[in-house]
């Protein structure tokens, strides 16, 4: 069965005529090579990357470029008038899930084993709070550039001792208690399907950010996820209103702890013929009401 779909590139939305009604919600596109015109019956909507250009630029933006992008970004927030269709994820679910703390307290409510966890840029406010090694992260997703480099963070594992005012003053960071001998879980759900897989390398679990180690060195194995974990994935995904999400737990000897879980989160690398997640993903958004009615 073929569908008609339209796909909005935001690297290219200045080079479309676009044409939006809010009050009787349609949509008209016209770019270089086609048209297409969107009715408030469309099916669904796959808002892939609801952030618009969240990168801190390496020169200073014009006014007329911190223009483009603030009216873009409020353009891809007003997409949400199309309130009747299926959304994956709908941008007011998006954005509040997004915000670590507040999916913290959501999952240790519905029952998840959480970290102790502090956010804070008092560095004996951290140091009090904890006893031993915590993981640092950032509050928020960073993406900075440093000239052609785009740059990441990733969590560190750090010594208490470590923090000092000059180090941590700056701004407010999210510090967790070191979980030791973990085995770190990715647990991917598209509607009422779930994908779990934990991650090796060499056949063991990894300590710290897994995400550093050289690609070549890490194996993704199906993970056998027990019935009371699958519970609570499925509770949060229904509490946060969200018919996708990338959930990151950690399996310890004290059992598994619920660490963070991303709307938008990636799943390309663990994209295989047994996970067969893209599809999963095509086939919720061409039917999106008979996976919603069988959950």
């Amino acid at each position: 069965m073929q569908i008609p779909v339209l796909r909005l590139n935001r690297e290219y939305l200045k080079d479309y005529d676009i044409s939006l009604n809010p009050l009787k919600p349609s949509l008209f596109v016209k770019g270089p090579d086609f048209s297409f015109e969107l009715s408030s019956e469309i099916t669904s909507v796959f808002y892939r990357q609801p952030i618009f250009l969240r990168n801190t630029p390496s020169v200073p933006l014009s006014p007329e470029e911190q223009l483009e992008r603030s009216q873009w970004m409020a353009f891809l927030r007003s997409l949400s008038v199309f309130s009747k269709a299926y959304w994956m994820n709908y941008p007011q679910s998006t954005y509040l899930s997004e915000c670590k703390p507040y999916q913290l307290m959501i999952a240790e409510q519905i029952g998840f084993k959480v970290p102790s966890t502090i956010i804070s840029n008092d560095y004996k406010a951290i140091r009090n709070h904890f006893n031993d090694k915590i993981i640092i992260k950032s509050l928020d997703t960073v993406l900075l550039r440093e000239g052609n480099d785009c740059l990441f963070t990733y969590s560190s594992l750090d010594e208490l001792e470590s923090l000092t005012a000059e180090n941590v003053s700056s701004t407010p960071l999210l510090a967790q208690e070191y979980l030791n001998d973990k085995i770190d879980l990715r647990i991917t759900i598209v509607g009422n399907q779930i994908f779990a897989v934990k991650i090796l390398s060499n056949n063991n679990g990894i300590a710290g950010d897994w995400r550093v180690k050289p690609k070549k060195e890490i194996q993704y194995h199906n993970y056998n996820l027990d019935a009371q974990t699958k519970l609570y994935c499925k509770q949060l995904m229904h509490k946060l209103n969200l018919n996708f999400g990338a959930i990151d737990l950690i399996e310890t000897p004290n059992g598994i702890y619920f660490i963070e879980i991303n709307p938008t989160g990636e799943w390309g690398w663990i994209t295989d013929s047994e996970r067969q997640i893209d599809l999963a993903i095509a086939q919720w958004l061409s039917n999106p009401k008979s996976f919603s009615d069988s959950e």
